[in-house]
């Protein structure tokens, strides 16, 4: 067992001061106020934590690469493993390993190679998001043309059989059809709309499209006379991930969203290998890419992926969008894990979940990391 003494606790819903975590394996067992603590039963392990808010870990659903590695070059489970390294360094507990648009041999091999890790939850891997190759030409973005098909019944099949390792498709609606959307989300996929140009009418005939991959980015903007992809995300309000690195989505941007879609809007990184790292250039899934100024971009000025991580993106909410503290937390936490529907067990410090817990300074600097119940930073 382990205790976390001397810190501020925050839930998901409020803050409470003072307090004291225990942990046995991987799940909070208890959280009580500092004065209710009998010092003999402390266990062996106890962490002070200085009077450090504890957060839940941050989960970030959309993450190509980070560390100096990128998962569609570098296919292995040494990829999986930088990437969880680094990231614990940002206060992220918990990921979606993405994959984007690929030869079909390629996207058997991740899938081969996350079935052969062992435990791979213990290592914060909450499945694949797999963004691409079933997305619209015209809204391709970072991703290889050569590459982009329409996603047909067999290989929704083969998707569906490997929902267990699957936890986001994103895909173009207006090139996929409801049978196929039908077929990986029944199997437990969850569908996401993205690198799409779509009409608001063509995505509004689909269903089951339950969240929506980088808000603004990739997708037909909000107009007069044509919502748009855009119009519909506002309209609708599926769940939706938005990149808060002021390149992606201008700040103001970011809050008008916020402003919208309330606790359906969450915040994810759409790292690609420089995150973490001070790297000048790297390999974007087969093309050169670059970074100035944190910004990832092809020499032809595209956007190829961000550089930020999900503390950067935590300040960035709160200093430069406007939002309190609490919010941008719940934005990192609570909900992507409602997006992903696993609220249940992560996404908040309460009894029972699971010991995912990021101690932050007052200024908002990562202190300390509990993954799945281990002191990992």
């Amino acid at each position: 067992m382990i205790a976390i003494i001397n810190v501020n606790v925050f839930d998901g819903q409020t803050t409470l001061n003072n307090q004291a975590i225990f942990v046995k394996d991987d799940v909070i067992q208890r959280i009580i106020p500092m004065a209710d603590v009998n010092q003999s039963e402390l266990p062996e392990t106890v962490v002070d934590g200085k009077g450090f808010l504890a957060s839940a870990g941050f989960i970030d659903l959309q993450i190509n690469g980070c560390g100096g590695v990128l998962l569609n070059t570098a296919i292995s489970s040494k990829t999986l493993e930088i990437m969880n390294e680094t990231n614990l360094k940002s206060g992220t507990t918990q990921f979606l390993p993405t994959f984007i648009t690929s030869d079909g041999a390629s996207l058997v091999e991740v899938l081969e190679m996350v079935e052969a890790t062992e435990q791979p939850e213990q290592q914060g891997i909450l499945g694949l998001h797999i963004e691409g190759p079933f997305i619209s030409v015209e809204k391709k973005g970072a991703h290889r043309e050569e590459f982009i098909r329409e996603l047909d019944e067999k290989t929704a099949h083969y998707l569906a059989d490997n929902a267990d390792k699957i936890c986001v498709l994103t895909v173009a609606p207006e090139n996929t059809s409801q049978k196929v959307i039908d077929i990986v989300r029944e199997a437990g996929i969850t569908v996401s709309l993205g690198h799409t140009n779509a009409t608001y009418d063509q995505v509004n005939e689909k269903s089951g499209l339950e969240m929506a991959t980088h808000l603004y980015n990739a997708m037909t903007p909000l107009g007069s006379r044509e919502p748009g992809v855009v119009g519909y995300i506002f309209d609708k309000k599926p769940h939706a991930g938005i990149i808060v690195d002021g390149i992606h989505a201008s700040y103001p941007s970011v809050r008008i969203a916020h402003d919208i879609m309330g606790e359906q809007l969450f915040m994810v990184t759409d790292a690609v290998a420089p995150a973490g790292t001070d790297m000048t250039e790297f390999d974007m899934a087969g093309l050169k890419a670059y970074v100035k100024d944190g910004k990832c971009f092809y020499a032809d000025g595209t956007i190829a992926g961000a550089a930020v991580t999900m503390i950067q993106g935590l300040n960035n909410l709160i200093n430069h969008v406007g939002l309190s503290r609490e919010e941008a937390l719940r934005m990192a936490t609570l909900y992507p894990a409602k997006a992903i529907k696993i609220e249940n067990e992560y996404g908040m410090l309460k009894e029972g979940y699971k010991a995912n817990i990021t101690l932050l300074s007052d200024d908002n600097q990562v202190k300390h990391v509990f993954q799945m119940g281990k002191h990992v930073f």
